[in-house]
């Protein structure tokens, strides 16, 4: 009898002794499946940053902890924890990031890195991660990204809600030996990061995660650019009433704010005229991105815009040359008028001029507000505005957008929340300013269009200020853009392109523009356009493969070696005629869908040019010379 208890102990010890083992094995799996840790296994890989131990960790020097850096002034040592006690980091500006320390890892092997992070800003933000994989030499092997994570709004010093977790796990690639990670916000929303932790583990995905480049097989490359131009170059003007920031004009960003703003805006009046007259001969089409009050022929039922707005923001403070626009209705200069009365102040009439001339009209916004202080409810009211009197002179909705004082910096998550959803694709004269880099979305350096983080349907697009003396330089930007494969905007405002000497600076630069185009090398168009175009050869997908000996008789052409087949598909909702693919060799001849594909194709060098609809998937085969 004892025998038997001492038996049926022993197995309740070892059944007791299994549940605990896969218990214990469940809680390791569930820990390790969210990036918790995991004594022993799954231990922190990242030291705990050493405040008391700064260091230059930025360009400009800002003191970090040793170890720890950041792309520009705006990521620095905050003193805003989730305990309330200690310090934590700051995290400013949409081109900025932090980057931790690298830690050791293997290849083959799952890691994951989490934080807490608090918004101190008017909105809610997004934040994402970058694995930054080494081999033993210190390059970079691959970078994985997380989605665009919530990071939630602190409501005040009453506030107790937990922090957002934001987090990211990837497996380390064959070679990989370090990993360095990094933090990326999705506007100019102040963050703060506390608890900054890498293990071996997973995270779970969460948020919008990256779009996955479409297949491309090696040595075939799909274009950007009509016809296989090798650069885009766009011509635009800020195209301005007296009601826009003339009579508003701030004592930066603007060379001629101490001129009468009626003479300026005869001025911006005048270079319509002049600046259709000189694109005409060359068959160019501009933008003019204009304010609001241009599509009025007169206000004189006194019509109250946007709520008859007073902007608490425009102050000395933000460098307006009054603290006037505090108290004073921005709108309330309107003398009521018409174009016959007040032609610096109503630019309705000239709306016919460019439509005809096929010129396209964008958005430079109703009010000339300046973005990266406006509320959200501000741009709201004023985009709806815009679109509202722009359909009134039969001006289809904006697309692209010029920020006025190229005053994007300080753009909240949801200002560019309100720019999507009000339908903008494209924006151009972002922060330029050498001193805040934190701001710059492009630069002239690198000149391409780039998604703006985390509202990618917007490509944000660099410029080039245009005057007399910066013509010469023009040449040679438009030189670097194409020897870059990129896209550059030339811009002024009309009153700009006004006296003998401006025209006569402006026509070179078009003469010469119009000579590269002609000769191939650059495609010139609206920037809109050119803005959707990069978007739209961004999905097509080129698949390839070799094609069996016998199917060379089926197309007659057996004499002519082996073929290169390539299935070409548009995934996107817009025609891409002129569509260009480069390939590895000099083609003979081709073939779509398995007809002659002499009507379809031209062969252009090593480029194939043909036109995809949207939605269309074509088999091309291609023999080489």
């Amino acid at each position: 009898m004892k025998g038997t208890w001492r038996r049926a102990g022993a197995g309740v010890v070892v059944a007791l002794g299994i549940f605990l083992i896969i218990a214990g094995i469940a809680l390791v799996q569930e820990r390790t499946e969210r990036c918790a840790v995991v004594p022993v296994i799954a231990g922190d890989l990242l030291e705990t940053p050493d405040f008391a131990n700064l260091a230059p960790g930025t360009p400009s020097g800002v003191l970090l902890p040793a170890g720890w850096s950041g792309a520009a002034t705006g990521v620095q040592v905050g003193d805003f924890t989730v305990s309330g006690r200690g310090r934590s980091f700051q995290l400013l500006g949409i081109a900025n990031h932090l980057r931790t320390p690298e830690v050791a890892v293997r290849a083959g092997q799952s890691y994951c890195a989490v934080a807490q992070a608090l918004a101190d800003s008017t909105s809610a933000t997004r934040v994402r991660l970058g694995f930054h994989w080494l081999d033993a030499g210190g390059d970079v092997l691959r970078t994985d990204w997380s989605g665009w994570q919530e990071v939630r709004r602190w409501n005040g010093p009453d506030d107790v809600q937990p922090w957002s977790l934001i987090g990211g796990g990837f497996i380390a690639p064959a070679g990989a030996v370090r990993l360095a990670v990094t933090f990326h916000p999705a506007s100019d929303d102040r963050v703060y990061l506390d608890t900054i932790r890498i293990r071996r583990g997973r995270f779970p995905a969460s948020g919008d995660m990256p779009t996955l480049l479409l297949e491309r097989p090696d040595g075939v490359i799909v274009l950007p650019w009509p016809r296989g131009a090798r650069g885009a170059l766009s011509f635009s003007f800020d195209w301005e009433t007296t009601m826009g920031g003339l009579i508003h004009s701030r004592s930066v960003d603007d060379p001629n704010f101490d001129q009468d703003p009626v003479a300026r805006g005869m001025r911006m009046r005048e270079g319509v005229t002049t600046t259709v007259e000189l694109f005409r001969p060359y068959g160019i089409r501009a933008t003019y991105y204009a304010t609001g009050y241009n599509f009025l022929i007169g206000n004189r039922e006194r019509r109250r815009f946007m709520g008859d707005p007073t902007f608490s923001w425009a102050n000395r403070a933000n460098r307006w040359q009054t603290d006037a626009w505090q108290q004073q209705p921005w709108f309330s200069p309107d003398p009521y008028g018409t174009v016959d009365t007040d032609p610096a102040w109503y630019f309705g009439d000239l709306i016919p001029l460019l439509q005809r001339e096929g010129h396209d009209i964008q958005s430079h916004t109703f009010s000339h507000l300046y973005g990266g202080l406006a509320s959200v409810e501000e741009w709201r009211s004023d985009l709806a505005e815009w679109r509202s009197v722009a359909a009134e002179r039969n001006v289809p909705p904006a697309r692209s957008l010029a920020f006025p004082w190229s005053g994007s910096a300080g753009m909240s998550y949801a200002n560019w929340q309100a720019l999507t959803e009000a339908g903008i694709t494209s924006v151009t004269r972002t922060n330029w300013n050498p001193r805040q880099p934190q701001y710059h979305i492009v630069s002239l350096d690198d000149p391409h269009c780039r998604s703006v983080p985390g509202h990618e349907t917007i490509l944000a697009c660099p410029d080039f200020y245009l005057t007399e003396g910066s013509a010469a330089e023009a040449l040679s930007v438009i030189d670097r853009v194409v020897a870059a494969g990129g896209m550059i905007d030339l811009w002024a405002h009309t009153e700009e392109v006004v006296s003998p000497a401006q025209i006569a600076a402006w026509r070179k630069v078009v003469e010469y523009a119009a000579a590269r185009r002609d000769a191939g090398d650059l495609w010139i168009a609206p920037l809109a356009e050119i803005a959707e175009r990069q978007q739209a050869v961004a999905l097509v997908q080129v698949e390839m493969n070799r094609a069996g000996l016998e199917t060379r008789a089926e197309h007659g052409i057996e004499a002519l070696g082996e073929p290169m087949r390539l299935m070409v598909t548009n995934h996107g909702i817009s025609d891409l005629p002129a569509l260009a693919i480069e390939l590895p060799f000099l083609p003979r001849t081709a073939t779509v869908n398995g007809a002659d594909g002499g009507n379809r194709v031209v062969l252009n060098g090593s480029m194939l040019v043909f036109d995809l609809a949207a939605g269309e998937a074509i088999e091309v085969w291609v023999w080489p010379a």
